[in-house]
């Protein structure tokens, strides 16, 4: 039920967490980005966070993880890919 992975990437990112609802399996609020406000749900078992244009795994540590629990590395968030793919 914690949220702990969640905030750690946000803070990673320099983005701060504005959290809405809370239930034991999901969490669903706003990152506060430089480019704006960015909606999310996260699922805390899996540690999942769904924005609306991307799905990243975390570890318990905030690192962002492929399926297979390996640590990824990005030069960009998701949210700033989709912006310059559009320009």
């Amino acid at each position: 039920m914690s949220t702990k992975a969640l905030v750690l990437w946000a803070a990673r990112k320099k983005w701060t967490v504005r959290f809405a609802q809370r239930t034991p399996d999901a969490t669903t609020g706003i990152l506060n980005t430089p480019d704006g406000p960015l909606a999310f749900r996260y699922e805390t078992g899996p540690g999942r966070i769904h924005l609306p244009d991307a799905t990243i795994l975390v570890n318990e540590y905030g690192w962002e993880v492929d399926e297979g629990g390996r640590t990824v590395f990005r030069s960009s968030s998701p949210h700033k890919r989709k912006e310059q793919s559009n320009g």
